[in-house]
């Protein structure tokens, strides 16, 4: 990226200015939470989306960008993983692992996290696991019909994080930043 007012260029993933007078500079990061129209939708009936100026459609980029990019030469694996940083530690958590395996019960440095894969298979999220009398919670799919259950209680969680019933109904997980990226990039930026 780019920035206009300095011609300062700045990485992608990390927010670090790389090159020009803002060099060593790092943006603020927001949260954000990349998940699919669908599950938007699902979560946040009463939102709204923006659409496409008629009068700028040449300028967007087209439905095909990331086949384009993928025929670009790369440094390393185009594997998609799922990075965490928290307190100075970080990790990354492939997303072909997490289509095979999720719910994941990991931990990023000393905090117990949660890495959750929504059911339309493009969707990721990831929460610090609670403690239930002392004991970090583990959580599970429940084989019968996938809804995700903690081990301590048994009480059943959405996929935003929230306990919708049992005992912990009304509970909600603490959710942690995510980015979903290429391998490749992912080991350049957690170092």
């Amino acid at each position: 990226m780019v920035d206009e007012e300095t011609g300062s260029w700045w990485q992608q993933v990390t927010g670090e200015c790389i090159l020009g007078k803002l060099r060593g500079n790092r943006l603020r990061r927001i949260p954000a939470d990349e998940v699919t129209l669908a599950t938007w939708r699902a979560e946040h009936p009463e939102s709204t989306a923006v659409k496409f100026d008629p009068r700028y459609l040449a300028s967007y980029p087209g439905s095909d960008w990331e086949r384009r990019i993928e025929r670009l030469p790369a440094p390393g694996s185009r594997e998609l993983v799922i990075g965490i940083e928290l307190d100075g530690a970080s990790a990354a958590y492939r997303l072909s692992t997490l289509h095979a395996q999720s719910p994941i019960n990991t931990q990023v440095g000393s905090t117990p996290i949660i890495l959750v894969l929504s059911a339309d298979g493009n969707s990721v999220r990831s929460f610090i696991r609670p403690r239930v009398e002392g004991k970090v919670v583990e959580f599970y799919r429940r084989p019968e019909d996938g809804a995700l259950i903690d081990s301590a209680t048994g009480s059943i969680w959405s996929f935003a994080g929230q306990a919708t019933s049992g005992p912990l109904k009304g509970t909600a997980l603490e959710q942690v930043q995510i980015t979903k990226d290429y391998l490749f990039d992912w080991q350049r930026h957690a170092r």
